[in-house]
């Protein structure tokens, strides 16, 4: 597989099964020394990942281990204390380096770690899932969540570099997979029509060709973020989505034995956001009846209760987006052009979610 190169915003990304030379050459270069490795993982990324890497890179196998639990709960201040200790502990210092080798949760509780001890030491992410690969890794947004809502603690903070090991990616089950193609069908929705039909004429389950999707979606996002690095505005594109998946993934944490995984949750937040777009901003019948018809196609239905509207539109108030007590959206004009800050009435936000509970599979 060939290695593909992204020049991001002040570091660079590397994608390619045969990127084991280029991270053995980057810890070389900096002239780390064992004691100043540091690897976050979780315990599935201990199993499955961290052995790969170990035996094709030869000095990271007497480095520092530090394990977290998977899964959302981790990203909180009680597990950073934790990771702040070990760092301390075991001598980091500022010259040391921390790699992310995990999924979403490791990258943005590891990004925020590494930026607030001693102010700051270097990070590398190894994203090991779809969702990261995509998404989490890059751009610069670390963080964790506080009162069970999500990144409401963080900072912009950009890794030194980024590898992206495709073949990661085998070791996932299928729902971790259809996780991470949430982010992708979103970047496809804010990017460019044509993106969207290519995009929409593929079939979930029959994809074979990732390395491709990842290579095209690293670049939509890089694309805004080079542009907005603190997401003052052009960037904001991105959280198209996101108000109604970020309640909705907050709510079903807070509720469900088995929580929806952010990308589930996103698939929702899309159909609606689409649905007010209809209503706000001019996105046309076609068009949402495209989205609606491909999502739903690709996604299974959560099927929560209308009595419940009450409790995620609270979630929602405490979304970081807003704007004093108003709902702040991304919505889309049409397939490839959007609209931020646009304020949304409560009313058609509940509307929204009857409108996605209504839905038809």
């Amino acid at each position: 597989m060939e290695q593909t190169i992204i020049n991001a915003n002040g570091y660079s990304i590397f994608i390619g099964n045969n990127v084991f030379d280029t991270i053995r050459s980057y810890l070389n270069q900096y002239e780390f020394k064992e004691n100043k490795i540091f690897v976050l993982v979780d315990e599935n990324t201990r199993k499955y990942c961290l052995p790969r890497l170990m035996s094709n890179i030869q000095l990271l196998q007497q480095v520092h281990i530090l394990e977290i639990p998977s899964g959302e709960e981790s990203k909180s201040t009680s597990v950073c204390l934790q990771m702040w200790q070990e760092l301390s502990k075991n001598g980091a210092d500022r010259n040391s380096v921390l790699i992310n080798l995990g999924g979403g949760v490791v990258s943005d509780l590891g990004g925020f770690i590494a930026s607030t001890f001693k102010r700051g030491m270097r990070y590398v992410n190894i994203p090991t899932t779809l969702l990261s690969m995509v998404d989490a890794s890059i751009g610069g947004k670390v963080g964790i969540d506080l009162n069970g809502l999500k990144n409401q603690i963080g900072v912009f903070s950009n890794p030194q570099v980024v590898f992206i090991i495709p073949e990661f990616l085998d070791t996932l089950p299928e729902r971790q997979m259809i996780n991470g193609f949430a982010e992708i069908v979103k970047h496809s929705l804010v990017y460019e029509k044509h993106y969207w039909d290519e995009l929409s004429g593929l079939v979930y389950k029959e994809i074979d060709n990732w390395k491709e999707l990842i290579d095209t979606s690293i670049e939509i996002k890089n694309y805004f973020v080079t542009e907005d690095p603190h997401e003052t505005g052009f960037r904001k594109v991105l959280n198209f989505g996101h108000t109604v998946g970020h309640a909705i993934e907050t709510f079903s944490l807070q509720h469900d034995e088995v929580p929806l995984l952010h990308g589930e949750s996103i698939a929702i937040g899309l159909i609606c956001e689409s649905y007010i777009s209809s209503k706000v901003t001019g996105l046309p019948q076609a068009e949402l009846d495209e989205i609606v018809h491909y999502i739903m196609g690709n996604f299974d239905q959560y099927l929560f209760r209308s009595g419940n509207f009450d409790i995620i539109l609270d979630i929602m108030k405490h979304d970081k987006k807003n704007s004093g007590n108003r709902f702040n959206f991304t919505l889309l004009t049409s397939i490839g052009n959007s609209l931020i800050n646009q304020q949304v009435d409560l009313s058609l936000i509940r509307e929204s979610l009857q409108y996605y509970l209504n839905l038809q599979v």
